[in-house]
């Protein structure tokens, strides 16, 4: 993993992105699938729950988004929070993270026991 530190000077000047995303361990995920040896029977046999998976992804955000904001009395930008949800599942997808989900209960308590803004 690139050096996070500002002083060393085995990063030739780059930012942390760029030595990041150049690093060329990054991209092995992407070379471990070989696909004649992927079992198609067993992705079909999962279709169903991964079809299932993402319509529910699909209607977490239009639920859960405003009734956070009915239990925090704040107001919700609802195309704002699904851009975001977007592209933070899109670009968590390339590098074979995990969705973006927001939690409900987590953040009512969150918002309840003194949390404020995003950092915290």
């Amino acid at each position: 993993f690139p050096s996070m530190d500002v002083n060393d000077s085995s990063n030739n000047n780059q930012s942390l992105f760029d030595s990041i995303v150049n690093d060329k361990h990054l991209w092995d995920m992407w070379t471990v699938v070989n696909l004649p040896t992927v079992s198609w029977a067993a992705i079909w046999d999962a279709l169903p729950t991964l079809l299932a998976l993402t319509l529910f992804s699909l209607i977490h955000v239009p639920i859960n988004i405003p009734a956070f904001a009915l239990s925090t009395d704040t107001e919700a930008d609802m195309n704002n929070e699904l851009m975001a949800h977007g592209f933070s599942n899109i670009i968590a997808g390339m590098f074979g993270g995990l969705q973006n989900y927001m939690a409900y209960t987590q953040s009512v308590l969150y918002d309840r026991s003194g949390g404020a803004g995003k950092v915290s």
